[in-house]
């Protein structure tokens, strides 16, 4: 079962609109604009801190962590990854899937979902996850 694809609205919102995607997989609608508000997403995005507590704001329960590509197999999915796209752009995307030959993704930037090889995946991925769980108090 994949997030739903939503598209960021500026260069800064890709966290918010990976936990937009998140939350409207467990059928909660929340606008970026309060995501934004919750993560502190300023002019340089939004960093990990910000986007666990936003996630726990929306009623997940979230951490982020380090991991390795043998851990992806085993995460709880949706859950979000960190990468910088062209060695340079800190990046945001959300993973949907992962098989033991790819890895699916949704990028915020066109709002469209890809499949990736792990090599292509991992020359990217900076190892850092956020990890999202509903709790009881989802709302």
């Amino acid at each position: 079962m994949s997030a739903k694809n939503i598209k960021q609205r500026d260069i800064t919102d890709c966290g918010a609109a990976c936990l937009a995607s998140i939350a409207a997989h467990y059928k909660l609608k929340m606008p970026i604009a309060r995501i934004r508000q919750y993560a502190g997403t300023d002019k340089k995005g939004t960093n990990v801190l910000g986007m666990v507590e936003a996630a726990q704001k929306l009623g997940f329960e979230a951490k982020g962590v380090k991991g390795t590509t043998d851990s992806l197999a085993k995460i709880p999915l949706p859950a979000i990854a960190h990468v910088i796209i062209k060695q340079q752009l800190h990046h945001y995307v959300v993973i949907n899937k992962v098989t033991k030959n790819e890895i699916t993704v949704m990028d915020p930037a066109d709002g469209k979902t890809y499949r990736k090889t792990y090599e292509d995946f991992t020359s990217e991925w900076t190892g850092v996850l956020v990890l999202l769980l509903p709790t009881e108090t989802f709302t």
